[in-house]
């Protein structure tokens, strides 16, 4: 069997490409132990990590008095002193041949040079700490923070559930893919998302607490959101309820509304991006891949097209500059989805989607949902329009749709005031009447602040 074809059956290399594979075992020594001989020893340099081919050995674990409380065996496909590449610190335990056994070692700077030409490779990495961080016994903890369990993962990262250690406080902790690491626009862009949010204070965007640098990768540590993200409600319900909608759009909006007005644009605008708690507060997060004016120059960013293809504005999938109204054409795609519960534009292959953004007509929401109101027909055709100048040029013009001023429980009647009109009329006027109170309900609804009774 090939060292390729040996890696691929362990679990932590399953998700590395035939590609990946041979650069990594290219990379690669193989070394036999006899039985009984050190491998690995205590306090020495941590310049390698071992996969068992053959054999197995054996690991003393000591409490901190060093007194041993038990041995660990390892098998086949496991490995060890993966730690030393994650951290550069000396070797913690010794390590012993149980039996003659043959290992394959990769060495720590030939693996960096490797990573630097191909940072997919360090996909491993990923798949070897999340275990490690989740595993009994081993590390469980990220600077302050004590992780409890995994909440999920996606392409660019793994999120943990953590505990504040002295405040007690749940938190999520965000873990960037170790291959992102490596590619330096993606990395810069992760960093960029924990100053761009903590920046953010607005009830609709999610808070970040705090970040920190280990294992050889970062982590944002953010509150953690409870409820269900709008991707899994569209997938579970097909459609939302137009009411419901109308709340969930309008605190979207003005999320947007927010960043926007501080020159943060979001650019991956998505279901899965906004979460829905138990009380119906919309939470927009992951700004992973935004971009603010102040900061692009210093990250030496390439432009290019970033983003989910399904979401994606026309000038965002051309690469061109963007602005907020990239944000309005992902917020109608969103709309859509919500509403009808499928997607104007989606292919299998990435580029015909992108294709489809650019010159496809916008579907007519009406013919998967006939019973769709005016107002959100109207949303979703003009945010989509393929030309930014025909959309909504900001949120807040969104935001006036659907926001209507609420305290927990309905309106906040502290500061209510009441105007009352009275009028008095020929009752064969009475159609021409109703057409203009139905214009003034319409345009005192437009306003902030202003409820209008049905």
């Amino acid at each position: 069997m090939s060292l390729a074809a040996f890696l691929k059956n362990v679990d932590a290399f399953q998700s590395l490409s035939t590609a990946s594979l041979e650069r990594l075992t290219n990379k690669v020594q193989v070394r036999d132990f006899k039985a009984g001989t050190a491998i690995i020893r205590k306090a020495a340099p941590g310049d390698s990590m071992y996969i068992i081919q053959s054999g197995r050995v054996r690991v003393p674990i000591l409490d901190e008095r060093g007194r041993k409380q038990f041995t660990a065996q390892l098998g086949v496909g496991q490995f060890f002193g993966e730690m030393a590449l994650l951290t550069g610190e000396p070797r913690s335990a010794d390590v012993f041949a149980d039996t003659d056994c043959r290992c394959l070692i990769i060495f720590k700077d030939a693996l960096n040079e490797l990573l630097r030409q191909h940072p997919t490779v360090a996909t491993f990495l990923t798949e070897i700490l999340g275990q490690r961080l989740m595993e009994s016994g081993t590390i469980r903890q990220v600077g302050k923070y004590k992780l409890i369990g995994m909440l999920g993962r996606g392409g660019m990262a793994i999120v943990f559930e953590g505990i504040h250690p002295h405040l007690g406080r749940p938190v999520a902790v965000k873990m960037l893919a170790h291959e992102l690491v490596y590619d330096k626009e993606f990395s810069d862009r992760f960093k960029n998302e924990a100053r761009i949010i903590a920046k953010l204070r607005h009830e609709n965007i999610v808070e970040v607490f705090d970040t920190e640098e280990a294992f050889a990768t970062f982590f944002i540590v953010m509150e953690k959101l409870e409820g269900i993200d709008l991707e899994k409600m569209v997938e579970t319900r097909g459609t939302i309820p137009f009411d419901q909608a109308r709340d969930i759009l309008g605190q979207f909006a003005a999320a947007l509304n927010y960043a926007h007005s501080r020159g943060i644009v979001h650019r991956d605008i998505k279901p899965s991006n906004l979460i829905i708690n138990p009380k119906g507060l919309v939470k927009l997060m992951d700004f992973g891949i935004a971009q603010h004016p102040t900061l692009e120059d210093a990250l030496e960013v390439k432009e290019g097209v970033i983003g989910t293809p399904e979401y994606m504005s026309p000038e965002q999938a051309l690469g061109e500059a963007i602005d907020g109204r990239s944000d309005i054409y992902s917020l109608g795609i969103v709309a859509y989805e919500m509403l009808t519960g499928e997607l104007p534009f989606s292919h299998e292959d990435p580029v015909e989607t992108l294709r489809m953004q650019l010159n496809n007509k916008m579907p007519d929401p009406r013919k998967r949902n006939p019973g769709m109101p005016d107002d959100l027909v109207h949303l979703i055709m003009k945010a989509t329009a393929k030309n930014p100048k025909d959309r909504f040029q900001s949120c807040a013009e969104i935001e006036r749709l659907f926001v209507k001023e609420k305290v927990s429980g309905g309106l906040d009647l502290s500061n209510t005031g009441v105007k009352t009109l009275t009028f008095l009329y020929d009752k064969r006027r009475e159609a021409a009447l109703k057409a203009f109170l139905d214009e003034v309900r319409r345009k005192a609804g437009g306003i902030s602040g202003v409820f209008v009774p049905n």
